[in-house]
């Protein structure tokens, strides 16, 4: 390209990057040594509000800002960083508004972004969420009303079809990915809507519970639960405001630091229902099958120095798998833990719940004399691994 002469390079349009803040919530940059009521001053325009009074402005050479969108302003109108305002062009340039990006999890900044997209002329903050003659109390209410965004009816299938066969806990999976990384239009909706597949194992811990006492433990439980999920994704219940919250429940809260999350995770994990049908069909296993089952549970059940050992061989497609499934649903079904545990992640699929060694006990994956497992002596794994019953 260069011995041809060409340009390796070029520059076609500017960008100006628009700003997008809630009603006094500007960025203000400031010394301490500046007088306070000097920088309250320097903060009060921005590029915001100053296109609020541009659209509310009867200046002949305005008009044209009350048919444009607040990212086609660079367009029409240049920045004076100076005065702090839009002035009109005299004559065209190749800009491009460039819109911040907002995250979702920035709910009322999020929707203001999506009503500005669309909203050609608003003249201030409240009229930029009135729809119809209608003000509402945030962005986020405005911004369904006014058509610009679709319904949760591709969230609502999804989780509808995940309910005929997935336990409660891949079901709390599956709701916090989905507000998490997706833009949900009625979070609260969703939530009321699938409550009771996704606190279905909650139900059944707590049967013995009655009236308001079952509904808080359950309601608690489900919430936290779905609370540890999201926090593994950097967001928490706390950040979606149409959601219950934990600080509704302060007692269970503080009984539930005392709690080991993994033992708790291992309780809760499994669809009461979906062990039962895998137990139900113990009659289908063959004489050795049977014969393997019911050392196991006995020994489960009735645990005995000497009798904790057992080895399980056999060619391949002779039903090992299958054996376990029924062993491991047993066992769960009895309200114990077993951990399953396979060499391979691959020998982990095959098992329900399964796990390769190195992940659950923590083994280094380069071995040598000297190396040892990571788990501390007050660590809630070392409880996971004493309250096992079965490895």
């Amino acid at each position: 390209m260069r011995l041809l002469d060409y340009s390796v390079q070029g520059k076609t349009h500017a960008t100006t990057q628009v700003t997008i803040h809630l009603k006094n919530e500007q960025m203000v940059t400031f010394r301490s040594s500046d007088d306070p009521a000097v920088v309250v001053t320097r903060g009060k325009h921005t590029m915001l509000t100053r296109f609020f009074e541009l659209c509310a402005s009867e200046a002949p050479e305005n008009q044209v800002a009350k048919s444009a969108l607040y990212q086609d302003i660079p367009k029409l109108f240049r920045w004076d960083t100076k005065a702090k305002r839009w002035v009109r062009r005299k004559r065209y340039q190749a800009v491009l508004g460039l819109r911040i990006h907002v995250y979702p999890r920035d709910m009322q900044r999020f929707y203001m972004r999506v009503l500005l997209c669309h909203r050609k002329g608003p003249t201030s903050f409240e009229n930029l969420r009135t729809v119809d003659g209608v003000t509402y109390d945030s962005y986020r209410k405005g911004a369904p009303h006014a058509g610009y965004l679709e319904d949760d009816s591709e969230w609502v299938d999804c989780m509808t079809e995940a309910s005929q066969f997935r336990m409660p806990y891949q079901l709390r999976q599956l709701f916090a990915t989905i507000i998490v990384y997706s833009q949900v239009v009625e979070v609260g909706a969703l939530w009321e809507e699938f409550y009771d597949d996704l606190s279905l194992d909650f139900g059944y811990k707590y049967r013995s519970l009655e009236g308001n006492a079952k509904e808080e433990m359950v309601k608690f439980h489900t919430l936290k639960s779905l609370n540890d999920l999201l926090l593994a994704n950097g967001s928490a219940v706390a950040h979606f405001e149409y959601l219950p919250q934990l600080s509704e429940y302060p007692h269970l809260v503080l009984n539930s630091l005392l709690q080991n999350n993994l033992i708790r995770r291992e309780m809760e994990g499994y669809n009461h229902d979906v062990l039962q049908e895998t137990v139900d069909r113990e009659h289908l296993l063959n004489e050795e099958q049977r014969s393997v089952y019911s050392t196991i549970i006995n020994a489960v059940d009735n645990p005995t120095p000497g009798n904790t050992l057992f080895f399980i061989d056999g060619p391949g497609g002779t039903g090992k798998s299958t054996l376990l499934k029924h062993i491991l649903a047993k066992v769960r079904l009895l309200e114990n833990i077993p951990l399953e545990v396979a060499s391979s992640g691959i020998a982990s699929l095959l098992l329900m719940g399964g796990r390769t060694a190195h992940s659950t006990f923590k083994i280094p994956l380069k071995l040598n004399d000297t190396s040892t497992c990571s788990i501390y002596k007050q660590s809630h794994l070392k409880g996971l691994i004493q309250k096992a019953i079965l490895t």
